[in-house]
């Protein structure tokens, strides 16, 4: 199921872009990683409904790393590719700590290590799971920007508009703060002198 779920989102980040394939990935997971816990008991025509739904949440949480990898090389401007790239699998490295020991915590297990499983504690520990799953959706539904289909000059020429409008703001805010300093009134400001605002009007 992950090997089948990698070349679908590879191709779904192709055909319907990177964020929303991300959203389905995350999304997707956190329905049937939810479903896994809560059928856990449950047979359908024979089949345990908990190992279907782990079967079908794997093409979501292991696919997604087909849209993931690339996106995390392509949200970062081409001076900061490397730095950003390091930084990130360093920070994920995190949840390497943080996962077996809030689940250690959650199932009441003294080993943060390898916690042990137990009937009683399948519920909540595939809830923990469900809210990890559902955090990677939301973090593609409100932070992500759309990558797919662009070049690496694209996204560059985007970062760099980026940061000239950050520039023109902080200009701004600063001929702003003179004025207020030397006692004049910012009024409106308007531009002069190519791309730097200035303020205008005096006091009276």
């Amino acid at each position: 199921a992950g090997i089948f779920g990698r070349i679908t989102f590879a191709w779904l980040s192709e055909a319907m872009g990177r964020r929303p394939a991300g959203m389905l990935c995350g999304f997707g997971a956190t329905l049937f990683i939810f479903l896994a816990g809560v059928l856990h008991d449950a047979v359908w025509m024979g089949v345990p409904m908990f190992w279907l739904m782990i079967v079908i949440a794997d093409f979501f949480y292991d696919g997604g790393f087909a849209v993931i990898g690339p996106y995390m090389a392509e949200v970062w401007p081409t001076r900061m590719r490397t730095t950003g790239m390091g930084s990130a699998y360093g920070f994920g490295g995190i949840g390497k700590i943080i996962g077996p020991m809030g689940l250690a915590l959650i199932v009441g297990s003294a080993d943060m290590v390898t916690p042990k499983a137990t009937l009683d504690a399948i519920v909540p520990s595939f809830m923990y799971f469900t809210f990890w799953a559902a955090l990677c959706g939301c973090g593609f539904l409100f932070f992500a920007f759309e990558t797919g289909k662009k070049s690496v000059a694209d996204i560059d020429a985007e970062f760099a508009e980026g940061e000239s409008q950050v520039d023109d703001v902080l200009v701004a805010l600063a001929h702003a703060d003179d004025a207020a300093a030397a006692g004049v009134e910012p009024g409106r400001l308007r531009r002069a002198h190519g791309r730097h605002p200035v303020g205008v009007g005096v006091r009276a």
